[in-house]
């Protein structure tokens, strides 16, 4: 009698130890199938956007800025600033600083300090805004315009420019004229470091047309 109860308890003992053991390796098996999905899980609130496609869009914002015009603010801004002999020293200095300010605040989120600086040297910022007068009623309005990335591996960070712009004036029907640029990027800021675009050795028609209008 006391054989047959000892073989009984441990055959219940065994078979539950059995049964823990099968519940343990299941509850870490889950736990491990729970961590593998959620550090394989996709995560799409955190897209983000291509370098290409991101430059783009800063070059097609400045184009936004340089070719729809005129900019009144900053012709008379740069009127001021180049006031010449009317001006004394000081005031001369202080109009120049408030142009600069203005440039600044609205080219240097898409240019390097230095790019800024050397687009500027070579006339490049505003290179139509400025050859409006402050009076003028000629307008131009930036109507169509192409990006490419190069194709050379070792060039992805330079662009080609094709833009359409329209000028308009009260007195004559408008005109379209075709530009083209180049510009290319700091591969380690990610921002403008030269910048050109325009008409440029033969065709010099819109800033003709802008610089000759004389109407009131």
């Amino acid at each position: 009698m006391n054989n047959r109860v000892k073989k009984k308890s441990l055959g219940l003992l065994a078979a539950a130890i059995i049964v823990c053991l099968t519940a343990a390796g299941c509850s870490q098996q889950g736990s491990a199938t729970e961590k593998t999905e959620s550090v394989t899980a996709p995560n799409t609130e955190t897209a983000t956007v291509s370098n290409p496609e991101k430059e783009i869009q800063i070059i097609e914002a400045v184009l936004q800025e340089e070719l729809n015009g005129p900019d009144e603010q900053f012709i008379q801004l740069a009127e001021e600033a180049m006031g010449g002999n009317e001006l004394d020293g000081v005031k001369q200095k202080e109009y120049e600083m408030k142009l600069d300010s203005y440039l600044k605040e609205k080219f240097l989120p898409y240019y390097t300090e230095e790019g800024f600086k050397s687009t500027q040297s070579t006339n490049m910022i505003y290179h139509y805004q400025y050859r409006f007068e402050p009076d003028s009623k000629g307008k131009i309005k930036l109507i169509d315009s192409e990006v490419k990335q190069s194709e050379i591996d070792t060039a992805s960070n330079q662009y080609h420019i094709k833009a359409t712009v329209e000028y308009s004036s009260p007195d004559e029907e408008p005109s379209l004229h075709e530009l083209e640029g180049k510009v290319i990027f700091s591969t380690k800021e990610g921002k403008i470091g030269v910048f050109q675009v325009g008409q440029f050795q033969t065709d010099s028609t819109l800033s003709k047309k802008i610089q000759n209008w004389q109407g009131n």
